[in-house]
């Protein structure tokens, strides 16, 4: 359906991103009609959220020391075209805005009422992968470094990049190919690693380990130090079956993104996807997906393989919504190898315990757990947030595999300084610094044009 427009509007075009607009009599709501769905909005909260005149609050104008009465808008109407389309209010208090309308369809889901089926449809989450669904993309080293490419083309190849690991219809996981040789000894050593230049490349940075330092790689080697300090200590020894887990599953602020890379000798390696855990787990025992998501904590168990500060702690929830979410996932928590108990409330624990259990079950499924085998060059890297790695035995030794990891807030901040330096382009600034990173997703879908995408 399309609405008549106030005076002086546009008239719209198939292609445009608002096909119409109207107010309700009283002007508290307003009504915007997208090629794909109709949402109606509080004129309020348009009023608070505009940003061309009202993105600074001082004591005067912050929201609670606003009269309770609401604000109206007079008239609505849309001007510009394609991905500078606006949606123009006028309000009852003098004043006026011009609402970007790739940011308005972003930020409808959010706070807007559906007026349309198809809306609704297009909210349906992700199921994850299984292993004979899963296609996992192979990017080459030399699109990650070429030799010749403008600021422009490094972003738009490193967004592209991004997506196809963190996207949200991605596998979460891509193969880098066409690697240079390496230098055994530097990376044995934690320097110069071909492991770390590709994230840094991504991200601008890995983590910083409190005892390795700057840059420094970890490596899961047969041979090495680290080896021998393992030896007697059995969720450490990296001989043995290491069940899919998340690293820094029991740190406060987990790293996001890891890379693995094959320096020496060869292991069956195994990654699982915590979407389709979950999905399996709510269709066969939908008592139990509740349990696992509420159960406040899990206790680890000291692993003397670290020092002091590195010992294991609590931590909160196995699986983490994203905020405001109730079927969202933002995060896994997971790491069998070094979980002792549940804190768990007494009435809960016997349903907490058993749901741990039947995810783990679920989770070593042949039809849920990807088996390859990891040899010298290869190189993967993978969403720590929605995946579990492990490792099912070693086939050849020695054995060198070098870690690198990125901590979630460089991931943040890189994926949105790329969004935004594209988005920039065709909408101010400030309507777009303060937005949460799915809608800037969606934003620039919509300025790409592919506004029926769902990845």
């Amino acid at each position: 359906m399309a609405f008549a427009n106030g005076t002086g509007s546009i008239e719209p075009k198939p292609s445009d991103i608002i096909l119409g607009c109207k107010k309700c009599t009283h002007g508290n709501k307003v009504t915007v009609d997208f090629p794909d769905a109709v949402f109606t909005f509080h004129a309020q909260w348009l009023h608070d959220a505009r940003c061309d005149d009202g993105a600074s609050k001082n004591a005067a104008t912050a929201i609670c020391q606003q009269p309770i009465s609401t604000v109206h808008a007079e008239t609505v109407q849309l001007s510009s075209r394609g991905a500078s389309m606006t949606l123009d209010v006028t309000w009852d208090d003098g004043l006026a805005s011009k609402f970007p309308a790739i940011w308005l369809r972003a930020m409808a889901p959010l706070v807007a009422r559906f007026d349309s089926p198809e809306a609704a449809l297009k909210q349906s989450g992700v199921q994850g992968w299984l292993v004979d669904t899963l296609k996992i993309p192979e990017i080459s080293y030399h699109e990650i470094f070429p030799e010749e490419a403008e600021k422009e083309d490094l972003d738009n190849i490193t967004i592209n990049i991004l997506d196809q690991l963190l996207g949200k219809s991605a596998p979460g996981i891509v193969k880098i190919i066409d690697l240079p040789d390496p230098n055994i000894e530097d990376e044995r050593n934690h320097k110069n690693n071909i492991n770390t230049q590709v994230l840094k490349r991504l991200f601008g940075s890995v983590f910083v380990h409190p005892i390795r330092g700057s840059d420094q790689t970890f490596n899961v080697s047969s041979h090495s130090d680290d080896a021998k300090r393992a030896v007697g200590i059995p969720n450490y020894d990296t001989t043995q079956l290491l069940l899919p887990h998340s690293d820094h599953a029991f740190y406060d602020n987990p790293i996001q993104v890891q890379g693995f890379y094959g320096l020496e000798g060869e292991s069956e390696n195994t990654w699982v996807s915590v979407l389709a855990i979950l999905a399996t787990l709510k269709q066969e025992s939908p008592d139990l997906y509740e349990h696992l998501c509420k159960a406040p904590m899990a206790l680890g168990r000291v692993s003397r393989f670290y020092g002091d500060p590195l010992y294991q702690a609590t931590v909160d929830t196995a699986i983490t919504m994203e905020p405001g979410s109730q079927d969202r996932v933002k995060r896994v928590r997971w790491h069998p190898n070094l979980t002792g108990s549940l804190l768990s409330p007494y009435d809960e624990y016997q349903k907490a315990r058993l749901a741990h259990q039947k995810f783990d079950e679920i989770m070593r499924r042949d039809t849920h757990q990807l088996k390859l085998i990891f040899k010298p060059g290869d190189l993967y890297i993978w969403d720590n947030f929605r995946l579990l790695h492990g490792r099912e035995r070693v086939l050849e030794v020695p054995r060198t595999g070098v870690g690198q990891t990125v901590p979630e807030q460089v991931v943040h901040d890189r994926y949105r300084a790329l969004h935004v330096d594209v988005l920039k382009k065709y909408v101010d600034e400030r309507w777009l610094i303060h937005m949460p990173m799915r809608q800037l997703r969606e934003m620039l879908r919509l300025v790409k044009g592919h506004y029926w995408l769902d990845g």
